[in-house]
């Protein structure tokens, strides 16, 4: 299975359980160490091709059960790839982020425990 595959799979049963999951358990998943910039940067285009994808099919951003360790939400290149993919217009505040976030997060649990 490829790279890929297996952090999809796993994002996709992170959603159907209605949970989130943090960036180092996904690299952990292949082996990367979130404490490595190059590794992080790596997890992070892997991320972006699987939000494409699922975007390029109609559903909404899955990698918004993706989150930091300690904050509970994703990091910066989440709402980088949103704005970049037009789902999300909204400012760069910490405030506006959050209501986006969590409205994201919970179209991504409707959807996949639909």
């Amino acid at each position: 299975m490829s790279e890929d595959a297996i952090i999809r799979k796993r994002l996709v049963e992170t959603a159907e359980a209605q949970g989130t999951i943090t960036y180092s358990e996904l690299g952990g998943l292949i082996g990367l160490d979130m404490s490595q910039p190059d590794q992080r940067q790596r997890l992070s285009k892997l991320l972006g091709r699987i939000v494409t994808a699922e975007h390029e099919q109609g559903r909404p951003i899955l990698s918004a059960v993706a989150v930091l360790k300690g904050e509970m939400r994703p990091g910066p290149g989440f709402f980088k790839i949103c704005r970049r993919l037009g789902v999300y217009g909204g400012s760069k505040n910490r405030g506006g982020q959050e209501v986006f976030y969590a409205a994201e997060l919970k179209r991504v649990h409707d959807y996949w425990t639909k």
